[in-house]
């Protein structure tokens, strides 16, 4: 890693580490433009209505991700460009744990509240049985879901691992 930064043009470097979140990302979107195809082959309306109504929790799940994955993944780099390698991989180990706690905390919330979010998304009597279904998929689902930047941002760097006995 450090080669990359020491002897590659910063536009080579850049690219090269922001691959794995962009193609991250066109993945993501691709699932949801498929899973939108398949629930509108059902023909009916307003199923697809329900997932559309329970799509924003996907997108909240991988900002609460994003915010350990994106965010650690910087203050790790700097870390190691301080050669404070210690430190940067204790906080590896918190950007590994931190998103599953996080995840285990917004599905209770999300479970606990789970009618007046639904009816926040928008959910109305006709949509209410195909959001609410979508929707708790979403909330069980959301702490395994935080991982994902782990693999996106973290596992790229063979130098970032989850702090065994030296930190």
């Amino acid at each position: 890693m450090n080669e990359l930064f020491e002897h590659t043009s910063i536009k080579r470097a850049y690219f090269t580490l922001a691959m794995p979140v962009v193609l991250s990302m066109a993945v993501t979107l691709v699932y949801n433009m498929v899973d939108t195809f398949f629930v509108a082959k059902t023909g009916n309306p307003n199923l697809v209505a329900g997932v559309s109504q329970g799509a924003p929790i996907f997108t909240l799940m991988i900002a609460i991700g994003d915010i350990f994955g994106l965010g650690g993944s910087s203050v790790i780099s700097r870390l190691f460009g301080e050669r404070k390698d210690k430190l940067a991989r204790f906080v590896s180990g918190y950007c590994f744990y931190a998103p599953i706690i996080c995840g285990i905390l917004v599905t209770i919330i999300m479970v606990v509240f789970q009618t007046p979010i639904l009816h926040m998304l928008g959910a109305s009597p006709a949509t209410w049985k195909y959001a609410r279904e979508y929707y708790l998929v979403m909330a069980w689902g959301g702490s395994l879901r935080n991982l994902r930047p782990l693999t996106d941002e973290h596992l790229t760097n063979g130098r970032t691992r989850p702090p065994v006995d030296d930190c």
